[in-house]
């Protein structure tokens, strides 16, 4: 048959403009697939470490629950700062009486007010004072570990995302080797084990990328439970991990987490609380007096105006079992104190050794398996492409080098999560979260 020169210009233009729109699709759909986190967030913001730490102070609700404590401490504070410790007290009496010319009326009206003496009104305020800052050391130290918890997660998503990628990567290199393969079989180059052989590599790479998806999108939403955020919202990170070696002493990690663990300054303001409350007791040993001015009418007599003073007698009350529970919170504190010293320098050696042996398995990775690795995996590649590495040689070559990158992932995983506890116990930030 044939066809007239215009219907072939059309024929061949249509197929040019379709050539074009499947490439730049294609394209698009490769994009898609090369960065898993990015699918269907092209418009949504990309936050940061920093950025979802601000978030999560914000808005977790283990810290919000924390922050509530607070509100009871300034409650006291409110009543300890009342210059008199109780509302003042209206009395009034009514009667009648005989009287030689009859009955008379007679009424009374007093008002009381007791008074805080010794210096009862301030040292109540330095108690409440006390107990606000330690409130605050732990809300503090509630979110040092939320904080711990965030920059695990996020770190967490970070590397799945990466090893998805990983499996990506090995998923498409399989395909096109099944694809080759294919061929090869059926124009009889090859044998059906080696057939057989791509077959359950490739089955192989495909369950792994699934496991990849499902890590990737588990710690995904870990992250977002941790931002108080719903679990539907789309939440797309930014940031590297941490893989430059890190210079520092136990000693100086030491005296830093004495000196600024929110936990450790907790309960060190509650033995200061406590001795602040000994003082109150031991003042409101002798009771507040009551001031009080009164008025009777007596009908048919004269009016009487006075005034009064009343104070209990301590005689059996003189706040012993006050005195006992306030010297015991002192003392017991202090006991607290030497036990989360000790606690302490156990969590900072654990955390430090185990950040240097983190260290030295990193160091090994970076300086000498990682720079082979990535050589090896073009080189291998080629190798195979012009037929100097058999099948079997050239997938065993593949499969060991890219296990060995996601071996690195995790590698690099543990080393951030050793500065992470190694920050958590001490208090001190040894690397910077942008």
């Amino acid at each position: 048959m044939i066809y007239p020169v215009y219907h072939i210009k059309y024929v061949a233009v249509v197929t040019l403009i379709a050539s074009v729109l499947f490439f730049l699709a294609s394209n698009k759909s490769t994009a898609q697939v090369s960065d898993p986190a990015r699918r269907g967030e092209e418009n949504t913001e990309t936050v940061n470490l920093e950025e979802c730490i601000k978030i999560a102070i914000e808005n977790n609700l283990q810290i919000a629950a924390a922050r509530k404590g607070l509100g009871t401490a300034e409650a006291e504070r409110i009543k300890a700062s009342l210059l008199l410790p109780s509302n003042p007290e209206l009395q009034s009496s009514i009667g009648s009486r005989n009287a030689p010319a009859g009955r008379n009326t007679d009424y009374s009206v007093s008002l009381s007010q007791e008074l805080q003496v010794y210096g009862q009104r301030q040292k109540r305020i330095n108690v409440s004072n006390k107990k606000i800052e330690r409130v605050g050391f732990e809300i503090a130290d509630v979110e040092r570990t939320v904080v711990a918890k965030i920059k695990t997660a996020f770190y967490d998503v970070l590397t799945a995302r990466e090893i998805l990628k990983l499996r990506e990567n090995v998923d498409s290199i399989f395909k096109r080797l099944w694809d080759a393969t294919m061929a090869k079989y059926n124009a009889g180059a090859i044998s059906a084990l080696e057939l057989n052989s791509i077959k359950i590599g490739y089955g192989q790479a495909r369950q792994q990328l699934l496991v990849a998806k499902n890590n990737y999108q588990k710690s995904l939403l870990n992250l977002k439970l941790l931002l108080g955020k719903p679990g539907d919202e789309v939440l797309n990170i930014e940031g590297t991990l941490y893989s430059r070696k890190l210079l520092i002493s136990m000693e100086d990690i030491l005296a830093s987490a004495y000196r600024n663990r929110p936990d450790l300054k907790a309960i060190e303001l509650e033995k200061e609380r406590a001795s602040q409350e000994i003082s109150l007791r031991k003042v409101e040993i002798i009771p507040n007096p009551s001031v009080s001015g009164f008025f009777n009418k007596e009908e048919g007599d004269n009016d009487i105006v006075g005034g009064r003073v009343s104070i209990a007698i301590p005689i059996w009350d003189r706040k012993q079992s006050e005195l006992k529970m306030a010297k015991t919170a002192r003392d017991k504190a202090g006991i607290n104190i030497k036990y989360k010293q000790l606690e302490i320098q156990k969590e900072v050696e654990t955390a430090y050794r185990t950040l240097m042996a983190a260290k030295d398995g990193i160091a090994i990775y970076m300086d000498e398996i990682m720079p082979q690795v990535d050589e090896s995996l073009s080189l291998n590649e080629i190798s195979y492409q012009e037929g100097n590495t058999n099948f079997i040689e050239f997938l065993t070559m593949q499969k060991n080098f890219l296990e060995t990158r996601a071996v690195y992932l995790n590698t690099l995983l543990d080393y951030n999560k050793a500065i992470i506890n190694l920050e958590t116990v001490s208090g001190e930030k040894l690397i910077s979260n942008d």
